[in-house]
């Protein structure tokens, strides 16, 4: 098929590669001039694992190319389909801004020869029929089907999704075009109406922002020596009804897209009257998350903290998405540029002038043991493979003592630390028991498998492999 995939943000440049790869020629629509430059000459955009590798694949083939305009590039050599990709950010009040859907899909309907239109923009529940109102002519040529793309893995996500979520009004015309345009795929195609596929999109993001802000309250609960974290999400997640994704404790949801569609699905209730008790509980413990360091560290260094320099050891919510636009780093940086006598930060992905313009006040640091040096607290925000794999008997030697390691994304191995020259705190308590210790976690266990740990394996982050983790 020709495709065009307009809005060459996160999800549609990871689609349009996809696309070229699975064999389509595609043509990404791009209206900025500096990306469409960047793109063209076969450099990525976004941080994503492959990503530029296989854009500079997809360009060698022929079957990649980009362009500014999806009218005049339509009237030389037709489309068979425009695919939609463009944002809908929040506004002010938490709505989705639909302006760039808005503009895309009615550019989108005055084409001719008319091509399908799929639409895969997050966007509230009802949008496609209020489109509809506007553009009849989409009637027997339109779908709306989600993204659920994987920060981390969206590649093989949009290869292997799954399920595929569409909704439609016109089956028996569309769906052979979408099983055309995604291929053979292994998992469920479910069909519905536009409106419910809108909403299926809002409540499979509700539904991971409730279970991470259900980790971290349980966190809050598990912080006597006798409870451990890890242990508990192990056994909770070890039930199949329920699994390991998503159940890591932090700081919060710090992706750009949960908060987003969380204030967007608030707003759309509110506005017809909903109440949403779940959802605002699931929000209310989110907010409250990234306070969680100046808490631990106005209990643990008292008075001393105005005095202290802290060490915030990555900016970065994931090691493999640059999108800092609701990163924890954002709230817990300003917190303690107002609490401590100063603040230095370290981000192997971001030189000193980036982290400068991010945290006016703060000192960039080139590397972790200059970031540690003389620092009485250091504050881990990303599970950086430098971090996690680091010497901390020498890092916490260079700390002033008496000193603090504050782990906001719980990726440090406990057992490594245990004896070392700092306390260390966590998302709740992470720390075996003492010896003897009531709680103790027992040392013969009979033949029985001990799984102790497990979900916090570095090498292994299930946030961002179950399906339907939020990327826009």
């Amino acid at each position: 098929m020709r495709v065009a995939v307009v809005g060459q943000g996160y999800v549609g440049v990871a689609g349009a590669v996809a696309l070229a790869r699975q064999g389509h020629h595609v043509t990404g629509i791009e209206r900025d001039a500096t990306r469409l430059e960047s793109l063209t000459a076969g450099r990525a955009p976004v941080s994503e694992p492959g990503l530029q590798e296989e854009l500079s694949l997809a360009l060698g083939t022929g079957r990649l190319r980009f362009a500014p305009d999806l009218a005049h590039t339509h009237l030389r050599e037709p489309f068979d389909l425009v695919l939609i990709t463009v944002g809908s950010p929040p506004t002010a009040d938490g709505s989705a801004d639909l302006s760039q859907v808005g503009v895309a899909l009615g550019e989108a309907a005055a084409l001719l020869p008319a091509p399908y239109v799929v639409l895969k923009s997050t966007v509230p529940p009802g949008t496609s029929d209020g489109f509809l109102v506007a553009y009849p002519q989409l009637r027997d040529r339109y779908a709306y089907t989600p993204e659920f793309l994987n920060q981390g893995s969206a590649l093989d996500d949009w290869s292997a999704p799954s399920r595929v979520v569409v909704g439609l009004w016109s089956q028996a015309v569309v769906l052979p075009a979408l099983q055309e345009l995604y291929g053979p795929l292994a998992c469920p195609w479910v069909v519905m109406t536009p409106a419910s596929a809108e909403m299926v999109k809002y409540a499979s993001n509700t539904f991971l922002a409730m279970k991470i802000s259900f980790a971290n309250e349980f966190a809050r609960l598990c912080t006597a020596p006798e409870l451990n974290i890890d242990h508990v999400m192990q056994g909770v997640g070890l039930d199949p009804r329920i699994g390991h994704a998503f159940l890591q404790p932090g700081l919060g949801f710090g992706d750009s897209c949960l908060p987003k569609d969380t204030a967007a699905l608030t707003h759309w209730a509110v506005a017809r009257g909903l109440p949403t008790p779940l959802l605002d509980a699931a929000v209310a413990v989110n907010r409250a998350q990234p306070g969680l360091v100046r808490e631990t560290l106005r209990a643990e260094l008292g008075d001393d903290l105005a005095r202290c320099e802290v060490a915030v050891l990555g900016a970065r919510y994931e090691p493999w998405s640059d999108d800092m636009r609701a990163a924890p780093s954002r709230v817990v940086v300003p917190h303690l540029l107002e609490d401590a006598a100063g603040v230095r930060v370290w981000d192997p992905a971001m030189d000193a002038e980036h982290l400068g313009r991010l945290f006016p006040g703060a000192r960039p640091c080139p590397d972790l043991r200059t970031a540690v040096e003389g620092a009485r607290a250091a504050v881990v925000l990303t599970e950086w493979p430098e971090t996690i794999e680091a010497d901390w008997s020498e890092l916490g030697a260079r700390m002033a003592p008496p000193a603090v390691v504050v782990d906001g994304k719980n990726c440090l191995l406990p057992e490594r630390l245990s004896g070392l020259p700092f306390t260390y705190r966590s998302v709740g308590n992470r720390m075996h028991p003492r010896a003897g210790a009531p709680g103790e976690a027992p040392t013969g266990t009979g033949g029985v498998d001990v799984l102790l740990g497990e979900p916090n394996d570095p090498t292994r982050d299930d946030r961002a492999r179950p399906a339907g983790d939020p990327t826009g």
